[in-house]
């Protein structure tokens, strides 16, 4: 995130009376422009994140051929992209994925997606926590004991909540730092592994182990290796979408949050291959080396190539850039448990959907993911390959479901307009949606199949089964009767609402 010049007061008005035409008032601060709202999105996905915690899973699964798996996954995920940009611009609203379903298709059915979004993005902080304490207990403990890394991730947890409860401006100021930090640190120190390991370094592995196949170890490469395998990019390129749910947030999200979505997806995608690619080819001394020993894979192989000083400074920038993703997937976190509450979706809604009048900051919302990060914490006793299994199946749940609702919407002609110059896929909505949720489905599946990973679809079913006992006996009776969800905040844009030549109204939304 960072912090914009100040906006043009007609600017602001627009934004207030676009949100005005959705039936709301404002509550939170808007204080992120295009830059800021690609950093939220960035910062999100976070291929530090990923690449440090998972990065050996690979080679224990398929062997470095597996590495080609960022491919598909990719061009999968960015269908899905594609039809969030095209929902961003027309509904502009805190909460995306309930407000999206809530309007294209009904209250009932936005619930079930609010909450799977919800989910996502609490054991989502619950995963970055565990994967922070993961990498960097072995700097603090010689042999971390497992409840060495629950407490770890307990006192990270801890403090992103505090960040974020002191304001917007506070996580603001450290995630811009993170991205910053982790866009230089990420290329740069993958350009010294790649040429270092061309022109100086010895014993190093090569482009040969980009075609090496077989996991260390022995055994055969199978579909449930190759599910597995394809983790690493699936959990990595997650959580762009956190630029839609700050649209509340954001200067002009009509126009900001489709391209932060996008350019955020492209960079981590290029980023992120770039950086699996240079270390592998950089590994010394042969994969069963890296593997077997206890220090972080990357750290070892950057020590191992550069020397202990170029290490201490790399995990500087790893830790500002991990830290810097678990404040942003709270403030996202939070912002969903916001805008559910807002419409008395949730228990104690009222109390979840205050705002401080000093930060702007829905500071019980806040305790609430925090808390619920450190109980899946404590849960998952700080396995951590658990957690991240469980956000990913969240995350993939929440994307075949907007994509199923983008494509009834398209077919009942439900769809709201968007305003000159905002991002539309037109006629080619409908296939892309149909495409993106399969290949949604495909993920789940291969998430969930694997017999190792049949915990992660038993917790996934618990924590949804949560949700359909509240719909079932609290929420049913009252959605039916319009006594809550977006139902009761649902308005068409008033005439004095409306202005000429890049107006932002919300023409023809209906839930």
């Amino acid at each position: 995130m960072t912090q914009p010049g100040r906006a043009s007061s007609r600017t602001m008005t627009r934004d207030q009376q676009d949100l005005g035409g959705f039936g709301y008032t404002p509550a939170l601060r808007r204080a992120l422009g295009p830059l800021g709202s690609f950093a939220v999105a960035f910062s999100m996905i976070s291929v530090t994140t990923g690449i440090f915690f998972l990065f050996s899973g690979v080679f224990t699964t398929t062997g470095g051929w597996g590495i080609w798996l960022w491919l598909p996954v990719a061009a999968g995920l960015l269908l899905i992209v594609l039809v969030y940009m095209h929902l961003g611009a027309r509904i502009p609203l805190t909460g995306y994925a309930y407000q999206w379903n809530s309007r294209l298709v009904g209250a009932h059915y936005g619930w079930f997606t609010g909450w799977t979004a919800l989910l996502a993005f609490m054991t989502g902080t619950a995963s970055i926590a565990v994967s922070v304490a993961t990498v960097f207990a072995p700097e603090i403990w010689t042999s971390p004991s497992k409840g060495q890394v629950v407490l770890l991730a307990t006192v990270v947890i801890v403090a992103a909540a505090v960040f974020n409860i002191i304001s917007i401006r506070a996580t603001a100021l450290v995630n811009n730092l993170g991205v910053s930090f982790e866009i230089a640190g990420s290329v740069i120190a993958t350009l010294i592994v790649i040429l270092g390991a061309i022109f100086f370094f010895k014993h190093s592995e090569g482009i040969k182990v980009l075609g090496q196949s077989g996991p260390v170890g022995g055994g055969p490469v199978n579909l449930t290796a190759i599910a597995l395998a394809a983790l690493l990019p699936v959990y990595v390129l997650i959580g762009w979408e956190g630029a839609a749910d700050l649209a509340e947030e954001t200067i002009e999200p009509r126009l900001a949050t489709p391209k932060a979505m996008l350019r955020a997806s492209v960079l981590s995608i290029v980023v992120s291959l770039f950086m699996i690619i240079g270390f592998s080819v950089a590994i010394p001394h042969g994969v069963p080396a890296m593997i077997n020993q206890a220090e972080n894979p990357l750290f070892y192989i950057f020590r191992s190539q550069v020397g202990a000083g170029a290490v201490a400074v790399l995990k500087v920038i790893v830790f500002i850039a991990m830290f810097s993703c678990l404040l942003a997937n709270m403030a996202v976190g939070t912002r969903m448990s916001f805008s559910l509450a807002r419409d008395g979706m949730l228990p104690a809604s009222r109390l979840l959907a205050w705002t401080s009048p000093k930060t702007y900051t829905p500071v019980f919302s806040v305790i609430l993911v925090a808390a619920v990060a450190l109980a899946v914490n404590l849960l998952s006793a700080g396995i951590a390959t658990r957690v991240v299994s469980i956000a990913s199946v969240c995350y993939y749940g929440t994307y075949a479901l907007t994509l199923l609702a983008a494509y009834l919407a398209a077919r009942r002609n439900r769809l709201p307009d968007t305003v000159p110059g905002g991002f539309s896929l037109g006629r080619w909505l409908t296939p892309i949606a149909v495409a993106g949720a399969a290949w949604a489905i495909v993920i789940i599946v291969a998430l969930v199949a694997p017999a190792v990973n049949h915990i992660t679809a038993e917790y996934a079913v618990g924590a949804e089964l949560l949700g359909f006992l509240w719909w079932l006996l609290y929420l049913r009776p009252r959605l039916d009767r319009g006594e809550l969800g977006v139902a009761q905040a649902r308005a068409e844009p008033p005439a004095s609402a409306s202005v000429s030549a890049g107006a932002l109204t919300a023409e023809g939304v209906s839930s």
